[in-house]
């Protein structure tokens, strides 16, 4: 007697729902009726016998499992052999010793051979699994209406990072000298920037000096600590011109009213700035927002100037929110934060 096979012996392959060999298991031949076929023992079958000899073997399949038992209606023990070759009028290749089952001596012409699993039982739990397949979904690839298709699509709605950022300024005259804020939210572990002329970063809110003329994408990519990926593209995000004028204003310090920058690093004596705003268009209105929880409104559009002082030493994001006569608002800030000591 040998050991019960097993899906898990070296050897022995079934199908992906099948409890036949992997050869049984395709649309062509799962549900021929055949399967069902039995037929009358030739030649008795002995304890040590390596061939099951009947009358026919057509419409048994290529390899599979039979049984051998009483005739039918009669109750009485049975065996499961597995053969795996197949002639005119015998299974060849046998394995015996399944559980559940005994060897017994098998007298010719009143015990039946059949096949151990009815195509029906096989069917239906066939049947059954390719139902729960097409309602579950399959784990890639699921159809879009299975359950795995709309937990998929509900994961990409809610899971998926999605990558915020804008920069300032937008456009002005090589060196443009631009700083990328990124708003994205969750768990991010990498940020990979491409600015559009060839350079990149790593950093969460870089800053990127475009030293030549022309028009640029921007591309940020964020993963999470999940894996998840999430691509955010702005198609000619920045533009770079000689003929541009700088969009945004810069500072000067009072007590140095001729050395002007886009920031400033200044000593222990100069907290009172000057930031001049240079920005075109109908202007009726500009919204000064100092960093220090100070904001101050300029109703007066002929007034491009305004000063400032600092009570505190520290970094300051200094802001400016114009409003234009068409209605629409434009804001601008320094590309680097005041720094006051």
């Amino acid at each position: 007697m040998v050991d019960r096979i097993s899906s898990l012996d070296s050897g022995y392959e079934v199908g992906e729902l099948s409890l036949f060999p992997l050869a049984l298991d395709d649309n062509e031949t799962l549900y021929e009726a055949t399967n069902n076929s039995s037929i009358v023992l030739k030649q008795s079958l002995t304890y040590v016998a390596k061939s099951v000899i009947v009358e026919s073997t057509a419409g048994f399949p290529d390899k599979g499992i039979i049984r051998v038992g009483p005739e039918p209606g009669e109750s009485g023990s049975y065996e499961m052999i597995y053969y795996d070759t197949l002639t005119p009028n015998s299974f060849q290749d046998l394995i015996r010793g399944f559980n559940g089952s005994i060897q017994s001596y098998w007298k010719s012409g009143q015990a039946f051979v059949s096949n151990a699993v009815n195509s029906e039982h096989h069917n239906s739990v066939k049947d059954a699994i390719i139902n729960m397949e097409t309602d579950v979904g399959t784990e890639v690839d699921p159809a879009t209406a299975s359950l795995n298709g709309i937990l998929k699509a509900q994961e990409v709605r809610f899971l998926a990072p999605k990558p915020l950022f804008r920069a300032f300024p937008l456009t002005g005259p090589p060196p443009l000298r631009v700083r990328f804020q990124n708003f994205a939210t969750g768990h991010i572990i990498r940020h990979f920037w491409d600015f559009g002329d060839g350079g990149t970063s790593l950093e969460e809110s870089p800053i990127h000096t475009y030293l030549t003329e022309g028009t640029y994408t921007v591309k940020l990519n964020i993963v999470t600590s999940t894996g998840a990926q999430g691509v955010a593209t702005k198609k000619n995000y920045i533009t770079v011109d000689t003929d541009e004028s700088p969009p945004f204003f810069y500072v000067d310090s009072i007590d140095n009213p001729y050395s002007v920058s886009s920031a400033a690093t200044l000593g222990e004596s100069a907290k009172e700035f000057l930031f001049v705003d240079q920005s075109d268009g109908e202007i009726v209105q500009r919204n000064w927002i100092f960093g220090d929880g100070i904001k101050t409104t300029q109703e007066d559009p002929d007034i491009h100037d305004i000063t400032h002082t600092y009570q505190e030493p520290g970094q300051y994001v200094v802001t400016e929110l114009i409003q234009f006569s068409n209605g629409l608002l434009k804001r601008v800030e320094l590309p680097e934060p005041l720094v006051v000591l």
